[in-house]
C-alpha cells in the first residue's frame, strides 16, 4: 500500500446524538473535534502528528457507512484499522489509544458516544460526508474486506487470540477491569508479522 499524506476535509455538519435514540445517530461528535482543513486545491503533503491523522468519530462514520452493526463490532474494526495502518503506514491513523478491555480493544472516547446502545445495532442517521484520503480509504476497504462480515462477539474472540490485546492484559484476571493501552509498537510488530502482502 502507498503512503498519502494529503488531508482533505470539509467541514461536516454536527449531526444530533440522542442518548435514548437506541437505533440511529452519527459518530460525528457535538462537542468541538480537532480537525485539518485543507483547500482542494493544494498540492502540499501535511505530516500528521502523534495525535493521529483522523478523528476516530471519522472512522467510526466510515465504517458505519457500510451498514447497521453493533457498538462491539465497530469498536473492533476501528481497532484493526488502527492496529493495520500502525503495521503498514508507520503512523497513527485515528487520535485515539485502545485499551485492553474484557471483551477486547477499546476506545474510550468511541464507548463513551455509543454506549447507551448497548447490544442494538448503530445506524447512520441524516447526509454527511466523509473525507479520507485515497490511500487511507484503500486501508479501510481492505480492513473491512477482512473483518467487515464478522459478528462484534466473532471479532472479540479473533483479538482475544492476539499478541496485542495478550500482552496488555498480563498479570489480569479474565473478567477482570483493565485500562492499559494497547502498545502501538507490539500491534505494528505482531500484524506485520502475520501480513501476507497485498
Amino acid at each position: 500500500m502507498r503512503v498519502d499524506q494529503n488531508i482533505r476535509r470539509d467541514i461536516i455538519t454536527t449531526a444530533y446524538y440522542g442518548g435514548f435514540d437506541s437505533y440511529t445517530t452519527s459518530a460525528i461528535p457535538t462537542d468541538t473535534e480537532r480537525y485539518i482543513y485543507v483547500d482542494p486545491d493544494e498540492s502540499e503533503a501535511i505530516v500528521a502528528d502523534d495525535e493521529g491523522k483522523y478523528s476516530v468519530f471519522d472512522i467510526a462514520n466510515w465504517f458505519l457507512k457500510k451498514g447497521e452493526m453493533t457498538h462491539k463490532k465497530l469498536q473492533k474494526l476501528c481497532y484493526y484499522a488502527q492496529a493495520w495502518c500502525f503495521a503498514l503506514k508507520g503512523y497513527r491513523l485515528e487520535n485515539t489509544d485502545f485499551q485492553a478491555w474484557i471483551h477486547g480493544p477499546v476506545s474510550p472516547a468511541l464507548w463513551e458516544r455509543f454506549k447507551t446502545f448497548g447490544y442494538n445495532p448503530i445506524r447512520i442517521r441524516g447526509n454527511f460526508s466523509v473525507r479520507i484520503s485515497p490511500e487511507d480509504e484503500a486501508l479501510l476497504e481492505d480492513v473491512w474486506d477482512t473483518y467487515g462480515e464478522n459478528t462484534g462477539n466473532a471479532l472479540e474472540a479473533l483479538s482475544h487470540r492476539e499478541l496485542p490485546w495478550i500482552e496488555a492484559r498480563r498479570g489480569y484476571e479474565p473478567d477482570e477491569r483493565c485500562s492499559v493501552t494497547i502498545s502501538p509498537v507490539t500491534m505494528a510488530s505482531y500484524y506485520n508479522s502475520i501480513y501476507c502482502g497485498e
